[in-house]
């Protein structure tokens, strides 16, 4: 055939380096950066096995997930083996978390080396992050799902209408991994187009048809995902919990009250610091980031003179941004909205150093200004402080959820040591856990770290209360017998009997008693 005698096959070695080549330099520093300062953050982590509710029922096995519209999960997870391992799940989420800030900065524009830095430690210490991790098992397709959400807002910038088809379509499996990732591919196509339209190079109406273009991207791709919902799910519909049965059904009365509450997050966020995230000093941090970023897009928009048309979208653009952050409060009208849903909300403090390196490298006429001078200083400030503050929430929770296992652990051995004790016990009872569900102060016994509030990161009275405590007795302290806790309808039953209502709370003598051939233990708590 012609031209086959000058065709040769590339080594592996030869392809690899080809194409890392054509990798911006920018890009491949973020994500060693990502990489490097993600394993510092999340090693404790890693390293330690930690869990919660979703994680106990969950850990051997991954069929999680169709009821809620995510189909795509089942398969996903099984890539990391089935289970719930932490070292294999962590690096596999630090290499999507890593692979998503790479796509950040080339989408955003962010080139310098300090930029790159920044972006990548907020990306990976982000509170959202560690509180995902406190669902291990699914933390690397939630992950995935991220990084299928930031590729499908990089095709759909990048590659024109081919490029918003393909974006469809990683919309789609990104949601059906994990829906709350679709703000993230928002936010991203957003701020691209907004710095599109700083640079002047496209006419007003080119502008307004990219985002039309973009616009039906993320619609497509919500439209189709609804489609295969209904398709996949076994009722045909999403399940009610958290919300999710409601998702994208928004009346026109209820949009301005959700759009606020969007906006609204911001300030309770950052300034009210209501998860307890950052350190207090940083709020003034924030609002000097804020007004300076407002100041540099004015003097932008005075020296490269866009144009009328092009100046009003640039502010429709910078005030949508935020809102595209944060969408997920209008996607979900009645749930509610946890950290680890969040995640997108962090792209907030990217947008001035965006903007700073725009003014510093293709806006040139700010290059060497004042302005641009002082903004460089208040934002490694202030976001490298939010990356420490971040760090620290983030170790916190994990020292918080180490002190849990080893509580619960050290709790329940007690409570089996005092079930085998117990007078006619025999191995294989019924062991029914009467008040399990019920939470008390004695539960507590370490209140300086209810200062680690993130979802997903337990303490010992969340461990002991939740339905899967029966995994934790099994998986941790081998336990064998058949545990109901006090939510079942066993416990219920034994808990009518005039012989178990005369019983004292446990830990007294005679709280742990043999009725009718099961072990009933009478915990603390308002035992029903």
């Amino acid at each position: 055939m012609k031209g086959m005698g000058d065709f040769r096959l590339r080594s592996a070695g030869e392809t690899a380096e080809t194409l890392l080549r054509r990798v911006p330099k920018p890009v491949r520093f973020t994500f060693l950066s990502a990489l490097i300062l993600g394993f510092l953050t999340h090693s404790y982590a890693f390293l330690n096995k930690f869990t919660n509710h979703d994680d106990l029922n969950q850990m051997f096995f991954a069929g999680y997930g169709a009821a809620s519209g995510r189909w795509l999960l089942p398969p996903v997870l099984r890539l990391d083996g089935n289970l719930s391992m932490p070292w294999l799940i962590g690096v596999l989420s630090l290499f999507f978390l890593a692979m998503t800030a790479c796509l950040t900065v080339s989408l955003l524009r962010i080139r310098s080396p300090l930029g790159c830095v920044l972006t990548a430690a907020l990306l990976v210490s982000f509170p959202g992050v560690t509180a995902t991790f406190g669902y291990m098992f699914t933390a690397s397709g939630y992950f995935f799902s991220l990084f299928l959400a930031a590729l499908a807002a990089w095709a759909a910038c990048r590659r024109g209408w081919r490029g918003s088809l393909l974006g469809a379509v990683l919309l789609i499996l990104s949601m059906s991994i994990y829906q709350a990732y679709l703000p993230a591919a928002a936010v991203l196509m957003v701020g691209a187009l907004f710095l599109e339209t700083l640079d002047g190079e496209l006419s007003l109406r080119q502008l307004l048809g990219k985002g039309l273009r973009l616009a039906l991207t993320l619609a497509a791709g919500v439209l189709a995902y609804l489609l295969t919902v209904r398709l996949t799910t076994p009722s045909g519909g999403l399940t009610d919990y958290e919300g999710i049965a409601d998702m994208g059904k928004v009346s026109l009365s209820q949009l301005p009250r959700l759009v606020f509450t969007a906006y609204r997050k911001y300030w309770f966020f950052f300034w009210e610091n209501d998860w307890g995230c950052h350190l207090r000093f940083l709020r003034w941090g924030f609002l000097l980031s804020a007004l300076g970023s407002l100041c540099l897009g004015a003097a932008l928009l005075r020296r490269r003179r866009p144009g009328k048309g092009r100046i009003v979208l640039a502010l429709v653009l910078a005030v949508l941004y935020p809102l595209a952050g944060t969408f997920i409060y209008v996607m979900v009208p009645k749930g509610y909205v946890h950290i680890h849903m969040l995640y997108p909300m962090v792209y907030i403090l990217l947008l001035p150093l965006a903007l700073l390196e725009y003014a510093q490298g293709e806006g040139k006429q700010l290059g060497n200004g004042l302005l641009p001078r002082l903004m460089s200083w208040v934002l490694l400030l202030t976001l490298g402080l939010a990356a420490y503050s971040y760090w620290l929430t983030d170790n916190n929770a994990y020292l918080k959820a180490d002190f849990a296992m080893r509580q619960c652990t050290a709790w329940s051995n007690r409570l089996a040591a005092r079930i085998e004790d117990c007078p006619d016990y025999e191995p294989g009872m019924k062991v029914v856990l009467l008040g399990s569900h019920e939470r008390e102060a004695a539960l507590s016994p370490t209140p300086e770290l209810e200062l680690s509030r993130l979802v997903g990161i337990y303490d010992l009275g969340d461990l002991r209360t939740y339905f899967t405590y029966q995994h934790f007795l099994r998986y941790f302290l081998a336990v064998t017998d058949p545990v109901y806790t006090g939510e079942s309808e066993t416990a219920e039953q034994y808990a009518e009997k005039p012989e178990v209502q005369a019983m004292p709370l446990y830990p007294r003598q005679g709280s742990v008693k043999v009725v009718d051939g099961a072990v009933v233990v009478k915990l603390n708590g308002d035992a029903p």
